[in-house]
C-alpha cells in the first residue's frame, strides 16, 4: 500500500511538473487566452448568477455548463479571472487523469495502460496549444471524458459510485456538445450487454443530448448561416492530415516529406483518399477478425466524432486544431487496443511503434516544436 501511494504521489508530480514546464507563466500571468474575451464573461457581469449559468451563445448553438460556472466565478474576482480560468481548466484535466488512474476500466485494465493513456491526453500531437488550459475549449477534455467513461466496469461497484459516475456522463454532456454526441455508443454498450446499468447509463447520457439537440433547433431557427455546413474537398485532405497521420507522427514530420518529395496540390487528395481506405480496411479487417466488442465500440466512437466534426467545423476545408482533438485521442486508443488483443508479431510490432512514435514526436512538439510555439512559451 505504502509503495502504491508513493507511486501515486510520485506520479503526480511528473504530471504537474510537466504541465507547469511546458507554459509557467500561465499560471502566474495571463496566457495567451483571455477570460474578458469570452462573450459569456461578458454576459455574466451584466447578468444574475442563475441566467448567467443557462446562458446559451447564440453562434454555437449549444450549451457550455462548465464554461458559464467559471465565466461568472470569474466576474467576483475580475483582476483574477484569467487566473481563475487556467486553474479551473488545470482542475478538469487532473480530474481526468485522477479519474482514469484510479477507475476500473475495461480496456485501461493495468496500470501501463492507464499512465500511457494519460500520456497521450497529456502531450501526444491531437492535443494541440489551441485548447491548452483554457475553459473555452474544456469542452474537448469533456469529451475525451464521457468517451473513457463510456468503458467503465460494474462489476462490484458500490450504489454511490454509479451516481457519481451517471452524474459525470450527465455533467460532462452539458459541458461539452463533443461529450453528449457519445449517447449512440452509450446505447451501443446497452445493445453489446444488456443489463440495468447499461440502460441508465444510456438514459443519463441522453439528457444531455436532448437538450443540446432543442437548443440546437430553437437557435439555428434564429442564427441562420449558410456557411455552417459548407464543404470544399479541401476538408478531405484536413481530415487524412490532421486526424489520421498528425496523431502519431504529429506536425514537422508529414510537412517534412510534403516539402522534400515536392508533392503537388492535385496529388494530395489522391494520398488523403488513399490513406482513408488504408485505414478503414485494415480497422475493419481486424474488427471482423478479432469478433471484438471493445474494438468495434472504439471504432464506432471514431467515426461518430469525425462525422460530427466533419460535418460541424466552422470552416469548408478545415478539421484540424481543436476539431480533431477528440477522434485524434480515439484513433490513439484504437491503436492500444489493437495492440492488446494482436497475436500477431509483425502487425503488434507495428501498433507498438505507432503508440510510441506518438508519445515520442508528442513530448517534442508539447514543449519545443508545436505549430503555435508563442502561446505556449509565453513570448507575447
Amino acid at each position: 500500500m505504502t509503495k502504491n501511494k508513493i507511486f501515486f504521489i510520485s506520479f503526480c508530480l511528473l504530471l504537474i511538473f510537466l504541465i507547469v514546464f511546458r507554459s509557467p507563466c500561465y499560471f502566474f500571468q495571463e496566457g495567451y487566452w483571455h477570460i474578458e474575451a469570452y462573450p459569456f464573461y461578458k454576459y455574466s457581469i451584466d447578468n444574475s448568477f442563475l441566467k448567467s449559468i443557462f446562458y446559451v451563445y447564440p453562434y454555437a448553438s449549444y450549451y457550455e455548463l462548465t464554461l458559464n460556472i467559471v465565466s461568472k466565478f470569474g466576474t467576483y474576482f475580475p483582476n483574477y479571472s484569467t487566473l481563475i480560468d487556467v486553474y479551473f481548466a488545470l482542475s478538469i484535466k487532473l480530474g481526468i487523469f485522477f479519474y482514469i488512474f484510479f477507475s476500473d476500466s475495461i480496456i485501461f485494465n493495468e496500470k501501463k495502460y492507464k499512465i500511457l493513456v494519460i500520456f497521450l491526453i497529456l502531450f501526444s500531437p491531437p492535443m494541440t496549444p489551441e485548447i491548452w488550459l483554457t475553459t473555452l475549449h474544456a469542452k474537448a477534455y469533456f469529451g475525451i471524458l464521457s468517451f473513457i467513461l463510456i468503458f467503465q466496469k460494474f462489476e462490484n461497484l458500490e450504489n454511490y459510485k454509479k451516481n457519481i459516475y451517471r452524474f459525470l456522463i450527465i455533467f460532462s454532456g452539458l459541458s461539452s456538445i463533443y461529450a453528449s454526441i457519445f449517447a449512440p455508443i452509450y446505447f451501443l454498450r446497452l445493445l453489446i450487454t444488456k443489463n440495468k446499468d447499461n440502460f441508465i447509463n444510456f438514459l443519463s447520457s441522453l439528457i444531455p443530448l436532448l437538450i443540446n439537440f432543442f437548443i440546437f433547433i430553437r437557435f439555428s431557427l434564429l442564427n441562420v448561416n449558410d456557411d455552417r455546413f459548407s464543404f470544399d474537398i479541401g476538408k478531405i485532405e484536413s481530415f487524412s492530415y490532421n486526424i489520421l497521420l498528425r496523431p502519431f507522427f504529429g506536425s514537422s514530420i508529414p510537412k517534412f516529406f510534403h516539402s522534400k518529395l515536392n508533392i503537388e496540390n492535385n496529388e494530395v487528395i489522391y494520398i488523403a483518399f488513399l490513406l482513408i481506405i488504408i485505414f478503414s480496411v485494415l480497422t475493419l479487417y481486424k474488427i471482423y477478425q478479432k469478433k471484438d466488442e471493445i474494438t468495434l465500440l472504439i471504432f464506432t466512437s471514431f467515426l461518430l466524432q469525425s462525422a460530427f466534426v466533419f460535418i460541424g467545423s466552422l470552416y469548408g476545408d478545415f478539421v484540424g486544431g481543436r476539431y480533431a482533438v477528440i477522434p485524434g485521442i480515439i484513433i490513439l486508443i484504437l491503436i492500444i487496443r489493437l495492440f492488446q488483443i494482436e497475436k500477431n508479431y509483425i502487425f503488434k510490432s507495428i501498433f507498438g511503434t505507432l503508440i510510441l512514435l506518438s508519445i515520442i514526436v508528442g513530448f517534442m512538439e508539447f514543449k519545443y516544436f508545436t505549430p503555435l510555439p508563442d502561446i505556449i512559451n509565453c513570448k507575447l
